[in-house]
């Protein structure tokens, strides 16, 4: 799934919560002037993700599911660019606060799931959901993949007006 937003935070913002949190030990590696590498990992897990910072923007990539989240500025506004899984959106425990200034279930995704058609998030949560309770009722347990991600969903944050909640 890819999606498009734009959110409430700048640039700097991300950055400065990249290299400064209480939430993961941070590593930087200069590669050169115009591009730096900087891994946050986490205290008590073995979890990683990797940002690629340039004067084009940040791009994360969390180590496990590799997701990946491009920041952007575009006429003064700042955008995320996200690839990955629908359960994944926004879920990750390594990940800078991102707030979306829209409601994101009215965003249009783009999934090999819909071929060339475009569909909002709101459509795709739907679908999503319609598939998941198609394979419980014909498979059973037996219809996930025990390495399926996550083993539990966060379908809390596809509710209308949801506000979640801040990092703790």
């Amino acid at each position: 799934m890819k999606i498009l937003f734009e959110i409430k935070e700048s640039l700097a913002s991300i950055l400065d919560q990249l290299l400064h949190s209480d939430f993961w030990i941070t590593e930087v590696e200069e590669v050169n002037d115009d591009k730096k590498i900087v891994t946050i990992r986490d205290f008590a897990y073995p979890q990683e993700a990797v940002a690629e910072v340039t004067k084009e923007g940040i791009v994360l990539k969390t180590a496990w599911s590799k997701y990946t989240y491009r920041l952007f500025e575009k006429n003064g506004s700042c955008w995320c660019e996200y690839i990955g899984a629908y359960r994944g959106l926004l879920e990750q425990k390594l990940l800078p606060v991102i707030t979306p200034k829209e409601n994101l279930l009215d965003q249009e995704v783009s999934s090999s799931l819909f071929g060339n058609t475009q569909k909002t998030l709101r459509e795709y949560a739907m679908d999503n959901l319609k598939l998941k309770r198609f394979r419980q009722q014909t498979f059973g347990d037996i219809g996930f993949s025990t390495s399926d991600h996550p083993k539990q969903v966060y379908d809390a944050f596809i509710k209308e007006d949801y506000i979640p909640d801040e990092k703790k």
